[in-house]
C-alpha cells in the first residue's frame, strides 16, 4: 500500500495519543479505514496546530483532518468533502455567569482560552480588543480549575475535549453556550502531485462507507473534483 503522512493535534476523544505512543480516536479510526478502502495506508505524526499549517504547507505532511476555509492554509492546500464530525466551539460557564446570545455579550469579559489552540477569525478579533487579557490555560484541565476557582466568567473551548475533561471535576451547572459549529474535512498539501485525486478518493470511499451496499462510482474527472481550495 502507499504510504500517506497525516498529522493530528491533541483533541481527545476525537484524535489523541495513547499510552503506547499510538495515534487514536474517532477521526484517527475513520481515516485509517478509508484509507485502506482507497488502497493507502496512513503513518500519523502529532504536532501542534502551527507546525500542522506549516508542514501541509512544505509537504512533510499529506493532510490533517481538521477545520476547512483556514485563511492561513489557503493556496496551498485542497479539501475533501465534509466529513460526518463536526467541532463545536462553546463559551463555558457556571450558572452565575449570564447567557452568551452572541459575540459581543463577551465584549470586557474575563476569559479563558487554551494554549495551542486556534479560534476563528471573530474571535481573535474580540480577544484583540477586549479590555482584559485572556488568562491562558496549558490544557482544558487546567482550565476548568480556573474556571471553578472563579478567576474567569467563560472558558472558551471546544466541545469534545471539553466534555473529556468535565469527567473529571463534578461541575453542576455548567454550561456550553455555542460560538460556532462547523464540520471536519481532510486538508491536502498541494505539495503531493495527486491532492485532488486523494481527496476524491477519500470522498468517495467515505461514501462507501456509509453506504457499504451502494456500487462504488468511477472516480471523476479533475475539473469536476468536489476538492476544493479554501
Amino acid at each position: 500500500m502507499r504510504e500517506l503522512r497525516a498529522g493530528y493535534i491533541h483533541f481527545p476523544p476525537i484524535a489523541y495519543t495513547d499510552d503506547n505512543g499510538n495515534a487514536q480516536g474517532t477521526i484517527i479510526d475513520l481515516t485509517n479505514e478509508l484509507a485502506a478502502m482507497s488502497g493507502y495506508r496512513v503513518k500519523w505524526v502529532n504536532y501542534p496546530i502551527n507546525r500542522i499549517y506549516r508542514t501541509l504547507n512544505t509537504g512533510d505532511i499529506d493532510l490533517w483532518p481538521g477545520s476547512p476555509n483556514v485563511p492561513a492554509l489557503e493556496g496551498f492546500t485542497v479539501e475533501s468533502q465534509p466529513l460526518g464530525i463536526s467541532v463545536k466551539l462553546c463559551a463555558f460557564a457556571l450558572t452565575r455567569s449570564p447567557a452568551v446570545h452572541s459575540l459581543t455579550d463577551l465584549q470586557d469579559r474575563s476569559l479563558i482560552t487554551i494554549r495551542g489552540y486556534t479560534y476563528r477569525e471573530q474571535l481573535r478579533t474580540l480577544f484583540s480588543s477586549n479590555s482584559r487579557t485572556p488568562i491562558v490555560a496549558p490544557n482544558n484541565h487546567a482550565a476548568m480549575q480556573l474556571l471553578l476557582r472563579g478567576r474567569a466568567d467563560y472558558l472558551i473551548s471546544y466541545g469534545h475535549p471539553m466534555q473529556e475533561a468535565m469527567g473529571d471535576y463534578a461541575l453542576q451547572g455548567t454550561r456550553c453556550h455555542k460560538l460556532d459549529e462547523w464540520p471536519l474535512v481532510y486538508v491536502i498539501s498541494r505539495k503531493n502531485p495527486h491532492a485532488r485525486q486523494i481527496a476524491e478518493q477519500f470522498d468517495q470511499a467515505f461514501q462507501a462507507y456509509r453506504q457499504p451496499d451502494a456500487a462504488p462510482q468511477p472516480l471523476r474527472g479533475y475539473p469536476q473534483s468536489f476538492a476544493t481550495t479554501p
